[in-house]
């Protein structure tokens, strides 16, 4: 588990409405990040200055390839995509270009709600 120096976790963004649905429908989504982020105990929001939308979990899954197909179809049911190149898409959008490299997250809520 990585955490930062104060062993805090930051919250984690989701800027795409597709993953926010996953996560929201299906109490969690496997999400793309270019760098390696913190994990454990943290809440979520839809902007980097937006209010908390929930509580999760953040586990990392690993480094991968984003150009490499057989690495997302393993778990593209859980990001909320129906087509690989549709979450390859999402990725470009939110980066500005389809990274050589990234992490891959398995977030899930623990809203007390669920």
């Amino acid at each position: 588990m990585t955490e930062t120096q104060s062993g805090t976790v930051g919250p984690i963004i989701f800027g795409d409405k597709t993953a926010r649905q996953q996560l929201l429908q299906n109490n969690e989504v496997v999400t793309f990040r270019k760098q390696s982020r913190t994990t454990g105990d943290t809440w979520w929001r839809e902007s980097r200055l937006g209010p908390k939308q929930g509580d999760v979990v953040v586990e990392e899954i690993g480094e991968i390839d984003p150009h490499d197909h057989s690495t997302l179809e393993e778990f593209r049911s859980l990001s909320g995509f129906n087509t690989v190149s549709a979450w390859q898409a999402a990725i470009k959008e939110l980066n500005g270009s389809l990274p050589a490299s990234g992490y891959l997250y398995r977030v899930q809520r623990r809203d007390e709600s669920l």
